[in-house]
């Protein structure tokens, strides 16, 4: 019998303006993780578990310490992470790699598991509105990224910070848009040999059967603390709560 394969997305620790207390999201996290670890060889985290992060040649974000130090324990148990960049951690680098041990491949990437093929991508690639896609090019410009690195590290999170939390607030006036943008991509992809795909970014947990397949929006950590579990070639979508993982039924988007 295959274990469980489970993926998760949107923890966002480091919010400027939390929306919970940033320890308890951090402890039930953390919780959630060594969950997983008893259960499980593969998480896939889906993006955005830091709210803001830059590496610089000699420095790293001091948000989400205990999180970082239980991953890496976690990697070292034999729990196998792979963790694909959000338009909140577009500059994850070597660090998380080389000392943590997590799989970094880059961007959307498509799976075989458990009779599935699936594709898993973070979801703002497909974003089309115009104001983040010119955000999105200028945050991936080399020289723009060179430029950030002369920044004083104090000074670059305080000023990452300020950007996410304006990020977040168009967001929330284009959830309606993002939806559409998504249930297209994910048509599309759904024409091939993949017959699932997996998305965060949205923050809102779905699922919805597309063109003989599946779409599945993973929710977030913010105040949903939903994820997903792969198990026996079932998808199941879960709410972490009081210590253990629940069944939550996301629903059908209207």
């Amino acid at each position: 019998m295959s274990k469980p394969i489970y993926f998760v997305s949107d923890i966002h620790l480091g919010e400027p303006v939390p929306r919970r207390d940033p320890r308890e999201k951090e402890d039930a996290f953390i919780a959630f993780l060594r969950h997983v670890r008893s259960q499980s060889d593969t998480l896939y985290i889906v993006g955005d578990l830091f709210d803001f992060w830059f590496e610089y040649e000699r420095s790293v974000p001091t948000t989400g310490a205990r999180v970082i130090f239980e991953l890496y324990a976690a990697v070292q148990g034999g729990l196998r992470i792979v963790y694909l960049p959000g338009n909140h951690d577009i500059w994850i680098g070597r660090y998380l790699s080389d000392e943590v041990g997590l799989d970094l491949p880059g961007g959307p990437i498509t799976i075989q598991a458990q009779g599935h093929t699936i594709f898993v991508a973070h979801g703002d690639e497909f974003r089309q509105d115009l104001p983040f896609r010119l955000s999105r090019g200028i945050l991936k410009n080399s020289l723009c990224v060179r430029l950030f690195r002369w920044l004083h590290p104090d000074l670059g999170v305080k000023l990452g910070q300020w950007t996410s939390h304006q990020s977040e607030a168009r967001a929330g006036r284009t959830h309606d848009q993002n939806r559409t943008v998504y249930t297209q991509a994910a048509n599309h992809l759904l024409q091939g040999e993949t017959d699932t795909v997996i998305f965060g970014h949205y923050h809102v947990p779905v699922i919805e059967h597309l063109n003989g397949g599946r779409m599945i929006v993973l929710g977030d950590w913010i105040d949903k603390d939903t994820y997903l579990v792969l198990h026996d070639g079932h998808f199941r979508t879960m709410r972490w709560q009081n210590g253990h993982g629940v069944e939550f039924d996301p629903g059908t988007p209207s």
